[in-house]
């Protein structure tokens, strides 16, 4: 059995698409599909890895040790094979989605369904990007919310982030303001290094 042929069997064993198992390991599909099919091989980083999210030793994996059993667990060796159940991502894009129905009908006894719906937007949107993207989703969950929770506070205080850059922020009364605005612009930052960084690494892997 090749390298590629027990990732792949390790993988339909533990119920991961490509994708999962992509994500996981901060690569690309393609890089998991090219494995799979012996095109090339991982690094010994993502080796380690892997036997770390499949619960095997390095041995098991690189020599086949205990292979045959695993292999007996997956489903026959078709490389489109689909799975049996939802991907985790998918099961918690559904509890959310769920959530933010809950949310909204609860804000909606307090106030009119338009502002209940306004307020419950971010769950249902982050919702649907777990339900609809399979790459990086958690980071694209955080720039949402971030933009969401930007334009609601713009619209009801008025603060920008770019005010950390006037003088007159910092003056006496206004402390709240300079905090709020601050939140934003290091919120901005650390959402632009991570994605910066995530790609970086997902760029290079290839």
């Amino acid at each position: 059995m090749t390298l590629g042929e027990k990732i792949y069997n390790l993988r339909i064993a533990n119920n991961m698409s490509q994708g999962d198992l992509a994500n996981t390991l901060e690569v690309s599909r393609q890089s998991v599909s090219k494995w799979e099919t012996d095109t090339s091989v991982p690094e010994l980083d993502k080796l380690v890895r892997i036997s770390e999210v499949f619960n095997i030793s390095l041995d098991e994996l690189i020599r086949g040790e205990k292979m045959e059993e695993i292999k007996c667990e997956a489903h026959p060796p078709d490389m489109h094979a689909r799975k049996s159940g939802l991907p985790v991502r998918k099961i918690i894009g559904l509890f959310i989605l769920g959530f933010g129905f809950m949310v909204f009908l609860f804000l909606s006894l307090l106030s009119d369904p338009l502002s209940a719906l306004f307020l419950s937007s971010p769950l249902f949107v982050c919702a649907l990007i777990c339900l609809t993207v399979n790459k990086h989703t958690a980071l694209w969950c955080c720039w949402v919310l971030y933009i969401l929770i930007y334009a609601y506070l713009r619209y009801a205080t008025g603060i920008r982030l770019w005010w950390v850059f006037h003088g007159w922020l910092y003056r006496s009364g206004l402390e709240i303001h300079a905090i709020i605005a601050w939140i934003q612009l290091l919120g901005l930052v650390a959402l632009i290094i991570i994605t910066g960084r995530l790609f970086y690494r997902g760029w290079k892997s290839k």
